[in-house]
Parts: C-alpha cells; sequence; structure tokens
C-alpha cells in the first residue's frame, strides 16, 4: 500500500486500484482550515495523477466527518481571503474545487458519514457520488449562522436534490439525522459503519469493468437537461462503444465460467464513450 500525507491534515492510501482518502485533523472534528483545504486540493490533483485507480473512498478521522469550516483559524490568514472566490480558468474558485474537484478525478467517489457533517463539510460530502451516513451523524447547512450562503458548489452537486429541501436547510441551520439525510436525498444509505460500508462498495466497483463503469458515470452526468431523444441516444452511443470490446468479452467469459473477471486497464471514459 502506498501512503501519502498532504499539508498533515489529509491522509492518501492506494491499494488494489482503490484510493482512501481521509480527513486528519480530528481533534477539531476536521474543521476546514488553510491547511486541510490545501491539502485536499492537492489530494484531488494526486488522485487525477494515479494510474490504476478504479474507485475512491472519503472519510474522516476521529469522531467527525467535517465540522465545516474553521472561522478562526482562517481569519488568521485575512489575506487569502479573497483568494478563495477567485475563479480559475474553468470558472470554478477554490472552495467550490473542494466540492466539485471529486468529479473531475474520473471514478466513483464514496463519501463516509459519521458524527459531524456540518457546512462545508456537508459540501464536500455532496460531491462525491455516493454517500453512507451513520444513522447518528448530524449533517446541516450552517453557513446562514454566519451571515453568508453555502457556496461549495451545490447549486451543482445539490441538482438532484429537492429544491424545497435545500432552501429550509440553508435558511435555517437545521441539523438533520443520517436516517433524515436519506430521506431528504442527501445520504444514499445509512450504515452503522459507513467507512467500511463504503469500502466494501468501492471493492465492487473496483471489480467490474472499467469502462462500463465510466460509461454509467458518464450517462448519469452527461444527460442532465437533455432531451428524452438525446439520453437515448447517449444511451446507445455508449453501449456502442462497450459492447464486443475486450473488457465486455471478458465478463462473458467470466460469468460463463463462473470465475472473477481480470480487467487489466483503468478507467477510459473516452474509449467508453466512442460512437464506432
Amino acid at each position: 500500500m502506498t501512503r501519502q500525507v498532504f499539508h498533515e491534515r489529509v491522509t492518501l492510501a492506494f491499494q488494489d486500484h482503490v484510493a482512501e482518502v481521509a480527513l486528519a485533523r480530528p481533534r477539531e472534528h476536521n474543521g476546514l482550515d488553510w491547511a486541510m483545504m490545501d491539502g485536499l486540493l492537492e489530494a484531488q490533483q494526486r488522485l487525477r495523477e494515479l494510474d490504476g485507480l478504479r474507485a475512491v473512498v472519503l472519510s474522516g478521522t476521529g469522531d467527525s466527518f467535517c465540522a465545516g469550516l474553521d472561522m478562526a483559524a482562517i481569519m488568521t490568514r485575512p489575506e487569502r481571503l479573497p483568494l478563495l472566490l477567485a475563479p480559475d480558468e474553468q470558472g470554478i474558485n477554490p472552495v467550490q474545487r473542494l466540492a466539485l474537484g471529486w468529479r473531475d478525478v474520473g471514478v466513483p467517489v464514496i463519501a463516509a458519514l459519521h458524527g459531524h457533517v456540518y457546512g462545508g463539510g456537508l459540501q464536500i460530502a455532496l460531491g462525491a457520488d455516493i454517500r453512507v451516513a451513520h444513522p447518528r451523524a448530524r449533517l446541516a447547512l450552517l453557513e446562514i449562522l454566519w451571515g453568508i450562503i453555502p457556496d461549495m458548489g451545490i447549486s451543482v452537486t445539490g441538482a438532484g436534490i429537492r429544491s424545497d429541501v435545500l432552501r429550509e436547510l440553508a435558511w435555517t441551520g437545521r441539523k438533520v439525522s443520517g436516517g433524515e439525510a436519506v430521506s431528504l436525498g442527501l445520504a444514499t444509505r445509512l450504515d452503522d459503519d459507513p467507512q467500511r460500508a463504503a469500502r466494501d462498495i468501492a471493492m465492487e466497483v473496483a471489480a467490474r469493468s472499467p469502462n462500463s463503469v465510466a460509461a454509467v458515470r458518464e450517462l448519469f452526468a452527461r444527460s442532465v437537461g437533455m432531451s428524452e431523444r438525446e439520453r437515448l441516444a447517449l444511451e446507445a452511443s455508449l453501449q456502442r462503444g462497450l459492447l464486443g470490446g475486450e473488457e465486455q468479452l471478458e465478463a462473458v467469459a467470466a460469468r460463463m465460467a463462473g470465475r472473477e473477471p481480470r480487467f487489466a486497464g483503468p478507467y477510459r471514459p473516452d474509449d467508453a464513450s466512442d460512437d464506432g
């Protein structure tokens, strides 16, 4: 297993095609200070460069996933504040990248949520593809208590959540349990050991055809806002890129032989969407 540490706040371990990224500021419930934000952004960059990556588990050490912005720590460097809202060439600023950056990793990201999942912590979690929550986890958008709004890409990551749910949470700062979070669409499912469950999901995904997983991800990402005809055409296009390919033939052969499939390559989304 390879392991890296970014800014003493974020760890990244990689083994068997699965990376595990952990927020590591446990005494402060993994509150976001400058080092934590820098560490997360660097970890995202490392994931994009990692050969053979097929899935990511995102979690927090200690008693919580992430309690959100550590305002006291942030205010020790007020000169950096304007940089947080400065967009890059893609129109995304650093705080938005903390949440949106997970989709650029190119593989499924599964977040394990426990303890406090507040403010920026919840917004980072919403950037993951799947969220497994502990029943006693507490989730909230607390920005309103500081006189600000959730601004870490939630208008993008929250697009699949009912707008009235997001309005209520953003207006009131109300904390919800893991169970209510699932019912509201903030989390995918519950587990008493969310990190183990997230790891199990990641290992399952890593064992599947990389190109098929990439195509599924592309289908649901690109179909948003499309007409029915465009969605159906996209499905067919992605399927044509898979049928008869090396991975698809190996999947069939493995099923017929009653063995585990052996897939050599990493994700290749461009190949999966090929019309040829």
